[in-house]
């Protein structure tokens, strides 16, 4: 069930890249505190040159809490601007300039303009986190060194609740958990039904465990354009490490 959950797991990185539609006013608890810990967060990412950590997604359906029936797992390396996910089979780098997405088992190379990654960093999703702010209501304390924040969104929303852990020391991301809401973000026939048997409930949990955070284990070469594609004469390549691999021009602006 690999493949499922990749595609279950690629869905709720888009959705989390949309703007909520949602009216309202946002009804926070104390909007000088989130402030805080949005800076603290986004200047703890920032300021750590050559960041690298472990991350590990689980899912379960609502109806079975803490039953994992699927997980996939990977590393993330970062400096400022630029990262490096490595999930599953499935490798995207952020340069800068370009977000490439590489899918080894399809032999595939998404190429886009940076602006139109999907979010996948841990300040990325953050700032997605906000970008649904309209009519959620926040709750944030902290207890065993975590900062946490609880949020609850609006009927409609690809999300019904949030809660995000904050390491109080350094800033970082302890876990994150997404209640979400299935059908809006996978077909039809991978949820279940009456007679009809999926591996998805319409409603489910997925957990991100963040883990092993490390510094200076990686330099530059691993942000490079050129170990992935080539540009001559306005026509990308595949280098010769991916030589067999289609590139798709995901961005018209390239």
């Amino acid at each position: 069930m690999k493949k499922t959950f990749s595609i279950f797991w690629l869905a709720c990185l888009f959705a989390a890249a949309r703007p909520s539609q949602a009216q309202g006013t946002a009804a926070h608890t104390d909007d000088a505190n989130l402030d805080v810990l949005t800076q603290k967060v986004r200047k703890a990412y920032a300021k750590a040159a050559y960041l690298s950590f472990r991350v590990r997604y689980l899912y379960a359906n609502d109806g079975q809490p803490g039953q994992y029936i699927d997980s996939l797992a990977g590393e993330v390396e970062m400096d400022k601007g630029r990262s490096r996910i490595l999930i599953d089979g499935m490798e995207t780098v952020l340069t800068g300039k370009y977000a490439i997405h590489v899918i080894h088992d399809d032999k595939l190379i998404y190429l886009a303009s940076a602006g139109h990654a999907p979010v996948q960093n841990p300040v990325g999703m953050l700032d997605s986190v906000f970008a649904h702010v309209e009519g959620v209501r926040t709750r944030l304390q902290t207890t065993g060194g975590l900062d946490v924040l609880d949020l609850d969104f609006p009927p409609g929303q690809p999300y019904t609740r949030m809660e995000l852990s904050i390491d109080d020391r350094t800033g970082y991301f302890h876990r994150v958990a997404y209640w979400v809401n299935t059908a809006g973000l996978v077909s039809q026939d991978m949820i279940a039904s009456p007679g009809h048997p999926g591996p998805y409930q319409s409603s489910g949990e997925i957990d991100i465990l963040f883990t092993d955070y490390r510094q200076g284990h990686f330099g530059d070469q691993v942000f490079r354009e050129d170990n992935f594609f080539t540009k001559t004469a306005g026509r990308y390549q595949p280098s010769d490490r991916y030589k067999d691999y289609h590139i798709y021009l995901a961005s018209s602006n390239l």
